[in-house]
């Protein structure tokens, strides 16, 4: 009599192309030393397919309807996802969440750590800006006894896509 297989089991059974976000994604979390569950492989996915920051919003509704994972799940994906330095997670002006890849080995270093950001006021989407580098960190301003870990710099204005839009008779960028 043979046992059931277990729910990490059956999410590393699964045969994928090399090239699937799926397949993809596992290969990522096993490198990592990771347990391969199913949830966490198609958030992971997700992330990977993204070309900007996601909401936890927006990452549900890019999950297949049948998935099965619900909210709560991805909430939890999400949190192991930034506390595992896989992916960062910051918070936008509109006080949303936001998640995005980022490279394992990378994110453990302090000098990642500290990364800029561009926020749309228009559309509400945030960029990753690899090459803006932060303020110094802000060391007299500190209390006695603090000590910052990282800085952020969040740039905010119209993006590329917003200001086509406002040129095309959308509604003007906010200034």
């Amino acid at each position: 009599m043979s046992t059931p297989a277990s729910r990490d089991d059956l999410a590393t059974q699964q045969p994928a192309s090399f090239d699937s976000p799926d397949a993809a994604a596992r290969t990522r979390l096993r490198s990592l030393g990771s347990r391969v569950t199913e949830p966490r492989v198609r958030v992971l996915a997700v992330l990977m397919q993204g070309d900007e920051p996601l909401s936890h919003q927006a990452v549900c509704d890019a999950l297949p309807d049948d998935s099965g994972i619900d909210r709560v799940t991805v909430y939890r994906v999400l949190d192991w996802l930034a506390a595992g330095g896989i992916v960062h997670k910051t918070a936008g002006a509109d006080r949303v969440f936001r998640f995005s890849l980022a490279e394992h080995d990378a994110a453990r270093e302090a000098a990642h750590r500290s990364h800029s950001h561009f926020h749309c006021t228009q559309c509400g989407r945030d960029f990753c800006l690899e090459t803006a580098e932060p303020p110094a960190m802000p060391k007299a301003a500190l209390p006695a006894g603090f000590a910052a870990d990282h800085a952020e710099l969040t740039i905010k204005g119209c993006c590329a896509d917003c200001r086509a839009g406002s040129q095309q008779g959308n509604a003007p960028c906010p200034k």
